[in-house]
């Protein structure tokens, strides 16, 4: 969530698309760095509403790619993030590559929940003698702004998105509870600390789940070990309070896109859905995806004007970037000939 709020301070939007295919990146005299999902799959085209919502590896690095270690690390320490202080991070940052405390991260989902405020832990609220006089007393302010609060709600529609997370998590899955919640998950690759972190519009709650010693769990990740804790804890902390729905700031816009380019959806397109932006971030551009291609029926080539009329023909493909035809051709969509 740190990484892609940076994002979308950069201009990414929800329905920003990204190519969820293996990737090496480079790593100066290093191999290259290679992520790979928790499922050990490519998903292709993906949006950013289901890359978050369903912890893909890949997009999130290539996310923190676009906007480089020193942009996320400044959004991680606005939002209260101290503990990442080396100075050889790397793209696996955004996965979990620098240790952080629980306390930490909680802090900075609840900035999240307070529509980008920032509030910092505090363990005494106040003090008195024994009779009765205030001594001491923390301050109840709402905190710091750190976040523009369009971005913060950004994060929470996507994270309390139970559509989003089913093609990982499934439906009527331990994320959800019998109100409004927006929660994320965690596991790093050894199975040492498994964690979820989620909220209310009223209350934010961190678990970890692992071995005191720090050793290895059995393949015990973050949705099995952590999750249902949080989720039972939630459940009974909040069961007599009242049901509140997330906050929704001004100055946002929804728009149907096409559900693989993220663009307007035209009539090409597979069934579209609703997706909510800052305003003026939405696409304006129709789907360049989805689209019927003029072929020469004698060449197989694309038609061009020595093309007789009657000899061309309309044929529909899923375009992809050139730097992706041979992961489309190797998925069953075929990309049209390039030259005329």
């Amino acid at each position: 969530p740190v990484t892609y709020a940076a994002a979308f301070e950069l201009g990414w939007t929800p329905g920003t698309m990204i190519m969820d295919i293996t990737t090496e990146f480079p790593d100066g005299a290093n191999p290259p760095y290679v992520p790979h999902n928790h499922d050990k799959k490519e998903h292709g085209p993906v949006l950013v509403r289901g890359a978050l919502a369903r912890s893909l590896n890949i997009p999130a690095v290539k996310a923190l790619q676009f906007v480089t270690l020193p942009g996320m690390l400044e959004v991680a320490q606005r939002l209260g993030i101290a503990s990442l202080k080396r100075p050889d991070y790397g793209l696996a940052l955004t996965l979990g590559g620098g240790d952080v405390t629980l306390l930490e991260m909680v802090a900075a989902y609840g900035a999240f929940a307070n529509g980008g405020f920032r509030t910092d832990p505090v363990a005494v609220l106040r003090v008195q003698d024994s009779s009765g006089k205030l001594l001491e007393q923390a301050s109840d302010s709402l905190g710091t702004q750190v976040l523009d609060p369009r971005h913060a709600y950004l994060i929470t529609s996507i994270l309390s998105d139970p559509e989003a997370r089913i093609p990982t998590f499934g439906t009527n899955n331990v994320l959800e509870l019998s109100r409004p919640a927006a929660a994320k998950t965690g596991t790093t690759d050894d199975y040492r600390d498994a964690w979820t972190i989620g909220y209310t519009p009223d209350l934010v709650t961190g678990v970890w789940v692992g071995n005191a010693d720090g050793t290895p769990m059995v393949q015990v990740f973050g949705s099995r070990g952590a999750a249902p804790i949080w989720h039972n804890f939630m459940e009974e902390v909040l069961r007599d309070t009242p049901v509140q729905e997330f906050s929704v700031p001004d100055g946002l816009q929804t728009v149907e896109i096409c559900p693989i380019s993220g663009k307007l959806r035209s009539d090409k397109c597979p069934a579209g859905r609703q997706e909510v932006f800052v305003s003026g971030t939405a696409p304006t551009e129709p789907c360049d995806i989805h689209v019927d291609v003029q072929l020469c029926a004698v060449s197989g080539r694309q038609a061009s004007q020595f093309c007789p009329a009657n000899v061309i023909i309309s044929q529909y493909f899923e375009v992809y970037p050139v730097e992706y035809r041979a992961w489309a051709e190797a998925n069953g969509k075929p990309q049209p000939p390039t030259d005329t």
